[in-house]
């Protein structure tokens, strides 16, 4: 599902507007979460999801503004739910945007997405691993390290390896439905 530039930016102005801290995750990174509770082994409620989008501290929305946020987690995750059951590729935001003169732009909407989605992973770490964890954590290699959030020198081998993130990268969408049929399929 592509959202409009006008709701896109209507979603910015509240995850941008001045009452809300630094932590709070960008369109990219919300579309991460969400794909995270969609793909991942629990469900996790919306008034959570906005917990976390917000780093944890939710700022004193107005009723309009949560309204506005719950329906566009319920946008994005049918979307993502109908993409499956399609067995189309999961629609991935970052992948419409273009490299600016200043650079990075693309590289900073992937990380964005990855860390959303690595958000929902942390909110239940546990329950993420319960099925087997060395399964789990090699479903989610690609994207921990296109996250950028890891520091080990494992991981900065990884990231040097040009080659590899780029097949991590063109790997993402049937990752992502590797990673739903492991949790949700018996």
């Amino acid at each position: 599902m592509i959202l409009s530039a006008e709701t896109i930016e209507q979603l910015e102005n509240i995850l941008f507007s001045e009452e809300v801290t630094e932590e709070a995750l960008d369109f990219f990174g919300l579309h991460g979460l969400i794909c995270s509770a969609v793909v991942g082994p629990i469900k996790i409620k919306n008034n959570r999801i906005i917990e976390i989008i917000f780093g944890n501290e939710k700022p004193d929305l107005n009723s309009n503004d949560e309204a506005f946020l719950n329906n566009i987690i319920e946008d994005i995750a049918s979307s993502i739910k109908e993409q499956l059951l399609e067995e189309s590729d999961i629609y991935l935001p970052y992948v419409d945007e273009q490299e600016t003169e200043q650079g990075g732009h693309y590289d900073a909407c992937l990380e964005s997405w990855c860390t959303g989605f690595l958000e929902g992973f942390f909110d239940n770490e546990k329950v993420w691993f319960n099925k087997g964890e060395d399964v789990a954590a090699e479903l989610l290699l690609p994207i921990m390290a296109l996250s950028g959030l890891f520091e080990s020198d494992e991981f900065e081998d990884i990231r040097d390896n040009d080659k590899l993130m780029t097949q991590f990268e063109e790997v993402m969408p049937d990752q992502l439905v590797d990673i739903f049929l492991f949790y949700h399929s018996e």
